[in-house]
């Protein structure tokens, strides 16, 4: 009846107003604040670094810790770096053996390998600081020339879906992998400024710098042989690293970094410029952050063989790239040059031509073809006559056996045979 169904919601507001009472039935109620006052407050704060000095006295530090700009900011605009599930399968591991005596101390910025120090910001994007540093330095290295490159475009044009709130090594992206404009290689900080926020991706960039493959370090799982990484730092320039920062690694100002906390968590992504076995207990790695100038030994520190886990996943990448991928438009088609401009031959190319589109989108050929051989400083072209009309994407993926894949993509207009490129 009426008066039945007037008692029923009569008893159910009473219940919906009545306060939850935490009894002792083995529940506890969480203490969770999300509000953006709380994210955003500094990660150490004048109580923590008292707390650290102390403990320095205690347990024998041999650095010193004390505010500093990255002290200020939340823990979460500094540790990007995101370990993927099973990342080493599939992947390249280069046990990179030392093939002779290597020398007791090795520092790249006294050989005028490195780039100045970058500033990330607040934003959690280590993870691309970490990927474009090992090229940035190889540039100057290899090329003579000091550029800037744009960690923004990777923070914003990748497709894996990694941010401000985090990434993995970007490596693909400057070799083979496109991004959402289906560019290829890295582009230059004046077109795409840093802004330390998931900006959209307005391309298409200009991709001037490509690597010819990467590789990591040693072998699966867990921290590179020391021995190991000197040799990838001696002969492929600065490496990409992984490490577990702490507190006292955030607040460190400078010394010899000894605090090792065995359960601290992959957290952050550096690179290491080389290395001194006179100092410390059993020698230093040379740590280049991206926190700024004002981190630590003017952004670099000294740290320990093997402590905060560094250089967990090591890589280092293989500059200046051996295969240039040219597409051109023409009266017959499509024509795609292989040139070599590295010092020796590359042999067993794989080649793959796609070309999509036409008025109705119903062209879809592939051409795929194996070169034998193309020697340095010279070109091997590959045709795809096509009788169409309308708007075409073109992607072409090249695989040699002793060189590392690319690809291009380019866009252009069929009028029947002929080909007119529009973007390339």
């Amino acid at each position: 009846s009426e008066m039945c169904i007037r008692d029923r919601i009569s008893v159910c507001l009473i219940l919906i107003s009545m306060p939850l009472v935490y009894g002792d039935c083995g529940c506890e109620r969480l203490a969770v604040d999300d509000s953006p006052v709380q994210a955003n407050q500094p990660w150490i704060s004048d109580v923590d670094i008292a707390e650290l000095q102390q403990r320095a006295i205690n347990e024998g530090w041999t650095f010193s810790v004390g505010q500093n700009p990255a002290t200020q900011q939340p823990v979460s605009y500094l540790c990007g770096l995101v370990e993927p599930e099973n990342w080493w399968v599939d992947a390249s591991f280069d046990p990179c053996v030392p093939t002779s005596v290597l020398p007791p101390r090795f520092d790249w910025r006294e050989l005028g390998g490195c780039t100045p120090i970058r500033n990330q910001g607040g934003c959690g994007s280590c993870w691309a600081f970490g990927t474009i540093a090992p090229l940035e330095c190889n540039i100057l290295i290899q090329d003579h020339k000091e550029v800037d490159l744009s960690e923004q475009w990777l923070v914003s044009c990748n497709t894996n879906g990694w941010g401000c709130n985090g990434g993995w090594w970007a490596h693909d992206y400057l070799q083979w992998k496109m991004d959402r404009f289906n560019g290829t290689g890295a582009v230059l900080e004046k077109e795409f400024p840093y802004q330390a926020a998931d900006l959209a991706c307005d391309g298409p960039y200009h991709h001037p710098y490509l690597i010819d493959s990467w590789h990591f370090v040693g072998f699966p799982h867990g921290v590179a042989d020391t021995e190991s990484m000197k040799q990838a730092i001696m002969t492929y320039g600065p490496v990409s690293v992984a490490c577990a920062v702490t507190k006292a690694f955030g607040a460190y100002t400078g010394g010899v970094f000894n605090e090792d906390d065995a359960q601290a968590q992959i957290n952050h992504a550096v690179a290491l410029v080389g290395w001194d076995d006179s100092q410390g207990e059993n020698g230093v790695w040379f740590l280049r952050n991206s926190w700024g100038p004002g981190w630590g030994e003017d952004g670099y520190m000294r740290i320990e063989y093997g402590v905060c886990k560094v250089g967990y996943a090591a890589c280092y990448v293989n500059y200046p790239v051996k295969t240039i991928v040219e597409i051109r438009g023409g009266l017959l088609g499509i024509r795609v040059g292989l040139r070599n401009v590295g010092n020796t031959a590359t042999t067993g190319i794989y080649c793959n031509i796609t070309m999509n589109g036409g008025i109705l989108g119903t062209i879809n050929t592939v051409v795929e073809d194996t070169i034998d051989c193309v020697e340095p400083g010279t070109i091997v072209y590959e045709r795809l006559p096509y009788l169409g009309f309308g708007p075409v994407s073109i992607t072409v993926r090249v695989e040699p056996e002793n060189a590392g894949k690319t690809a291009r993509y380019a866009e252009g207009y069929l009028c029947g045979l002929p080909l007119f490129l529009l973007r390339n």
